[in-house]
């Protein structure tokens, strides 16, 4: 993915980020994704209490949507969460929505790796106008609040900076011990503090505007198995005509040293010459976006693109209808046709 990201991003422009004032409280509502046990959702809780209460802003204008993949099969984790947000702000704990391809009405042998999944979910239960994409097993490091702030104010979309590290100590919602590795920094970190960027350099922790989102149809499970749903998600909500930014005044800390206890297929078949040339003529594709590129299945998605294509091509669903029934008691369906195809004409039932 490192090739893809490099050979479709443009050189970068540098901006002057806007003078950060409080004297206006946007309501920011906080996307948390998880699909571990323990995703050390006390860390990022912890510090962003702390940065909020040290700035005085208003907590009621706060909501945390915990998006966690693990409470469809074990509900007591609700007691888990409540006694780490601790009545601090609102906050709504949720399994991801019903899939085919994850969790307890999925149609495949095993679960498939779905990043837009979880996050399409938390869109849904998003009650604020302006939302932040969180990973899990992070903390946010000091002084980034005031930034994410005066993002919201500007109603901008952002990708934020992010460290991948050992032996992270966090006591508190303040960082007591870390290791940074060189391999574990992000790659657009030798950028400048806030750069306007190219869509395929939106990875990551990030924010938009619900508005973005939504117009795009939010983050495309056509990417379900492949991941690269971000800057997927970056080059179609740039060509819808807004303006991507990269911000390092907002730093994550993410460990490494924890891992999955639940395997997701990573599945991205590569695909003969003729195959993919079939694939391209079935999906009208008249050029590839890297001439050069492998013929397996996370190409020919970012291939889609190259067709002025700006909505999803995967999400069988429109997803602000979804979300406003969602706000209004409604819930999501629940069953799946097992003759669903992937992208590669592969039937779901089959995987």
């Amino acid at each position: 993915m490192k090739a893809i990201r490099s050979a479709i991003a443009k050189k970068p422009q540098t901006i002057q980020p806007a003078t950060v004032t409080l004297d206006e409280t946007p309501s920011l509502s906080f996307v948390y994704t998880t699909c571990r046990k323990d995703p050390k959702l006390v860390w990022f809780v912890d510090s962003l209490y702390n940065q909020i209460r040290e700035i005085g802003y208003d907590l009621s204008k706060i909501q945390l949507v915990v998006v966690d993949f693990e409470l469809q099969y074990d509900e007591s984790r609700r007691n888990m969460v409540d006694g780490i947000v601790h009545s601090r702000f609102d906050y709504v704990h949720v399994p991801p929505k019903p899939s085919p391809w994850q969790g307890v009405h999925r149609l495949m042998s095993c679960n498939a790796f779905s990043a837009s999944l979880s996050r399409n979910t938390g869109v849904c239960y998003a009650r604020h106008p302006y939302l932040f994409f969180i990973d899990d097993l992070c903390v946010l490091a000091p002084g980034s609040f005031v930034h994410m702030v005066e993002y919201a104010k500007r109603n901008i979309i952002v990708g934020f900076s992010y460290k991948k590290v050992h032996d992270l100590v966090v006591t508190e919602g303040n960082i007591v011990n870390v290791r940074e590795v060189s391999h574990g920094i992000d790659t657009r970190y030798h950028l400048d503090m806030f750069t306007r960027l190219p869509g395929s350099s939106l990875f990551g922790y990030s924010a938009s505007p619900l508005s973005a989102i939504l117009t795009v149809n939010g983050y495309d499970e056509i990417c379900n198995s492949i991941a690269g749903e971000d800057y997927h998600y970056g080059i179609r909500v740039e060509k819808a005509g807004n303006e991507i930014y990269y911000s390092k005044h907002v730093l994550f800390y993410e460990t490494e040293d924890t891992m999955h206890e639940v395997t997701f297929l990573r599945r991205d078949p590569l695909l003969t010459e003729e195959d993919y040339a079939n694939q391209m003529k079935r999906f009208n594709i008249h050029r590839r976006w890297n001439p050069n590129g492998r013929t397996d299945i996370s190409h020919l998605v970012l291939d889609l693109l190259t067709r002025d294509k700006t909505w999803t091509e995967g999400n069988d669903y429109n997803l602000a209808e979804l979300r406003n029934a969602i706000q209004n008691g409604g819930s999501f369906p629940a069953t799946f046709d097992p003759d669903m195809k992937t992208i590669e004409g592969v039937f779901l039932r089959d995987l």
